[in-house]
């Protein structure tokens, strides 16, 4: 019994125990946008609250437009969309740092991983 604790205490950090996936909704606006949902990035046509771009949208499958990103019930129903279609098992465990990485990388986001280590961290620390 003392072992499985132990090795609990391990992994609670890993899995950020707490967190839910409001809270990873959350430090991801915070992060992409400071939680601004009307937030515009002309250069890389980034909008709303998760600064969600035109081919992130369509490789969602989200029925709409681009631009009804800027409401945040609707951009968080294209992240969950994005991160079924990529990550599935990810999504459903919870898995926020693999969720996070995809989010700012794209699907191929394995591929560079460590450009996405910044990124991560800024996510984690405003979990809560």
């Amino acid at each position: 019994m003392k072992m499985k604790c132990f090795f609990l205490s391990l992994l609670c950090p890993l899995l950020l125990c707490g967190a839910s996936l409001d809270s990873f909704f959350d430090a991801l606006g915070k992060v992409e946008s400071s939680s601004n949902p009307k937030a515009i990035n002309i250069k890389e046509n980034a909008l709303g609250v998760y600064q969600i771009r035109l081919a992130y949208f369509k490789d969602s499958k989200v029925p709409g437009n681009h631009r009804g990103v800027f409401d945040p019930i609707f951009a968080r129903k294209v992240c969950e969309a994005y991160f079924i279609r990529y990550e599935r098992e990810a999504f459903n465990k919870k898995d926020f740092e693999t969720l996070a990485r995809l989010h700012n990388a794209g699907w191929s986001w394995r591929k560079k991983k460590l450009s996405t280590n910044s990124y991560w961290l800024k996510v984690k620390k405003n979990l809560r």
